[in-house]
């Protein structure tokens, strides 16, 4: 292959080489060099989704107890089994994915003397080992543990380890990378099968346990499965309730060898069954599939955000609307979603895979793939990180197991084949120049001077971190001011459009207080400036808002159910305001509680509190007296007490904020028409915080939301959900708005 190093010129300065064109290459592309010596575009081609041929492993048909995990440290596949052909015998074996297919070392007996059962297995990438949680019952069906090591193609055992010394079901095993621990969740049959939790440390080749904690006496409790969510370091277990037969989730604290609970959560009242659950390192989320017995045995899934010690969810979404059973998910690293794999038809029915994005608090699925079409009960899957691939372990008249290939994209773009930019267009198979290491491009767009950039998978060239505009689905609160001597009941936030002027609007000095920022949309920055009564207009000013230039200021008050226009001779500034005219609002609400408008001001909404609903009007640009009702849009399913709204700057997405302490947000799939817009799925509590919110704003691009509310008296910042690009693969540092300084060649 071409050594990279060896095409580039030695030296600083401005490296500029010729190369000839693999493919077309656009202006200011990052490029890749070819095993041929030329240069093509960095891009990404889509890879399709498909199943290899089962292969046998172990020699006979496996009980109902099988499991699988990844080896990262030694890049295999081990799953554990009881075998039937050896009186259940507690089984391992090592296998190598190439391509689609899996082959096997010999398998390795790790129990005997009894039939196994519960089988749960995880890798502990600290000591590079495999811990294998199971129900012994040559030892009165005891929870047992056992450490395995890989090595080539076989693995190795150190002692058992009880960590139930009692009768033991459901074993569900997962490592917490925060305190290199492993917890395991079972169920307790010794102890009228109430769930339980168990911490273990791995040293060397053994495992030792801490006293095991209750986290559901319910008399009993079903099948536990558990995930870590590393975003909050907390495990997660889902169970169902036998007392009551709702399906719940409890978000576990591991310190030292013991595990303490919060309070359980119901994300579904009806009985389900067969909980796989998968925490999505993307999303930052858990995702809980079940069989939704309730509603036909349909395979479903459910999002869950766990904030400290409790977790909320979303709503349920079906990805089979058929029977859904023996379900199995995992995290896809590559793709950045969760597989869920699933038997279609109970007992003896095929097995399929969705592929599963998160987007906030809802969940979309890829159409099934059938994987197998002939029994396999039970089954398993792990993703292989290193061959991007997800390998299933199943019984088919035999044990037998498959290499499953999910959709998902791949680039060209390695660790050492980045080139450089292009300092034009080149067409395929013509000359072209590529700035290398060392020189500078000077073709860009909208960097941000003295930020580093990185080359993305997909050839796009962008900083290390942003803030994705107007996504509240994992916003972060990051800071507050304190307005408490100017409003005690404050109502309503707005700025100016540069940030450098906020507006709160009291009801108890039934005014409208000015505030200065030395830096914009940063409130840390704020400082009081001066107020403007509206009293002689309404005594319950509730709502504000201004035109662009900020000529016009808009409250609208509960007093005489109207909106108030007011000019302002100087833009924004509240010492120049004098009241100009009204518009009566009664005919649509009693209880108006905030005003804005669109980009041009001719549509104007008013949040009805007594209607729990957004009121839309049509007028010439910001000229009430030509306000007239079009339609409204009703929130109640959502907040039964609205308070603020706020829209994104193409009216495509609306937020309503209320007593519900949290932000909602609308889809409308014609901008500023409330007539189609649509609840997202998609909410961002803010109790932490504000448990009496009553306004809403964002920063002019969307990635600050404001929350203004009676509790604290004040106002509290929020970064919208982040967006990590990748930053694998630098390129260099911009030094103006157009131009990169591309890094210089390290090998």
């Amino acid at each position: 292959m071409t050594n990279l190093a060896d095409l580039l010129p030695a030296g600083g300065g401005q490296n500029n080489t010729d190369f000839v064109a693999d493919g077309t290459i656009s202006s200011g592309a990052p490029v890749i060099l070819t095993a041929a010596g030329k240069a093509a575009a960095v891009a990404e081609s889509s890879v399709t989704e498909a199943v290899g041929t089962p292969v046998a492993f172990g020699g006979g048909p496996i009980n109902p107890a099988v499991a699988c995990c990844y080896d990262t440290t030694n890049s295999k596949v081990v799953i554990v089994y009881g075998d039937n052909n050896d009186s259940g015998y507690g089984k391992a074996i090592v296998g190598t994915v190439s391509g689609s297919t899996i082959s096997f070392g010999t398998q390795v007996t790790f129990a005997g003397s009894g039939t196994v059962g519960d089988l749960s297995i995880v890798f502990d990438p600290d000591s590079g080992k495999v811990v294998i949680a199971f129900r012994d019952n040559s030892n009165s069906g005891y929870g047992t543990a056992i450490v395995g090591t890989v090595s080539g193609t076989s693995i190795s055992f150190g002692s058992a380890a009880v960590f139930s010394s009692s009768s033991n079901n459901y074993n569900s095993a997962v490592y917490d990378t925060s305190n290199d621990k492993v917890f395991i969740s079972f169920t307790n049959p010794g102890s009228s099968n109430v769930g339980q939790g168990v911490v273990g440390t791995v040293s060397g080749t053994s495992i030792s346990f801490g006293s095991a904690t209750t986290f559901s006496s319910a008399s009993p409790t079903y099948p536990t499965s558990s995930a870590f969510d590393s975003s909050e370091n907390k495990v997660v277990t889902a169970y169902m309730d036998g007392t009551n037969g709702n399906s719940q989730a409890i978000v576990g604290t591991i310190s030292g060898t013991s595990v303490s609970f919060g309070s359980a959560t119901t994300f579904t009242t009806a009985y389900s069954a067969d909980f796989s659950t998968a925490y999505d390192a993307n999303a930052n989320k858990i995702l809980i599939s079940f069989e939704d017995v309730a509603n036909s045995s349909y395979g479903t899934a459910i999002v869950g955000t766990v904030s400290g010690t409790s977790i909320s969810f979303g709503s349920k979404a079906v990805y089979e609307a058929a029977n859904g059973s023996f379900i199995s998910s995992v995290y896809d690293s590559n793709a950045k979603r969760v597989v869920i794999v699933y038997g279609e038809g109970f007992i003896a029915g095929y097995s399929s895979a969705v592929n599963a994005t998160i987007s906030g608090t809802s969940v979309s699925f890829t159409s099934p793939f059938q994987l197998v079409a002939t029994y396999n009960n039970p089954m398993m899957i792990t993703f292989d990180s290193d061959n991007k691939k997800v390998v299933e372990a199943y019984n088919s008249s035999g044990s037998k197991a498959l290499v499953y290939t999910p959709p998902s994209t791949e680039t060209n773009l390695t660790s050492t084949n980045l080139l450089g930019i292009a300092s034009g267009a080149i067409s395929d198979t013509a000359t072209g120049t590529i700035n290398t290491w060392g020189s500078r491009n000077e073709v860009q767009t909208g960097l941000t001077i003295g930020s580093d950039y990185y080359v993305q998978n997909d050839g796009r060239i962008e900083a290390g971190v942003t803030n994705i505009a107007f996504d509240i689905s994992s916003a972060t609160y990051t800071q507050n001011f304190d307005i408490s001597s100017q409003a005690t009941i404050p109502q309503a936030i707005a700025f100016n459009p540069t940030g450098t002027k906020m507006f709160i609007v009291d009801i108890a000095g039934q005014d409208v207080n000015e505030y200065a920022l030395s830096t914009g949309f940063d409130v840390s920055s704020a400082s009081y400036t001066q107020n403007f009564s509206v009293a002689s207009q309404d005594t319950a000013p509730t709502g504000i808002s201004f035109n662009a230039a900020g000529t016009k200021m808009f409250v609208c008050g509960y007093t005489n159910d109207n909106v108030y226009e007011y000019t302002l001779s100087s833009g924004f500034n509240l010492s120049t305001a004098s009241y100009a005219q009204a518009l009566d609002v009664s005919g649509q609400d009693t209880l108006p509680k905030d005003v804005v408008f669109n980009t041009d001001g001719t549509k104007m909404f008013v949040l009805g509190g007594t209607g729990e609903d957004v009121n839309e009007y049509t007028l010439s640009a910001y000229d009430i007296s030509t306000a007239s009702f079009v339609d409204s849009f009703s929130v109640a399913s959502q907040e039964s007490a609205p308070d603020g709204i706020a829209f994104n700057t193409d009216g495509t997405k609306m937020f309503i904020v209320g007593n519900g302490d949290t932000v909602f947000q609308y889809n409308l799939s014609s901008g500023f028409d409330v007539s189609t817009a649509s609840y997202a799925s998609i909410s961002f509590s803010v109790t932490s915080q504000e448990t009496g919110p009553t306004g809403i704003a964002f920063s002019a691009d969307g990635t600050k939301m404001f929350i203004v509310g009676t509790q604290g008296d004040d106002v509290n910042q929020y970064a919208t959900t982040a967006n990590s690009f990748s930053t694998d693969h630098l390129i260099g540092q911009a030094i103006t708005a157009t131009q990169i300084n591309i890094k210089d060649y390290t090998g």
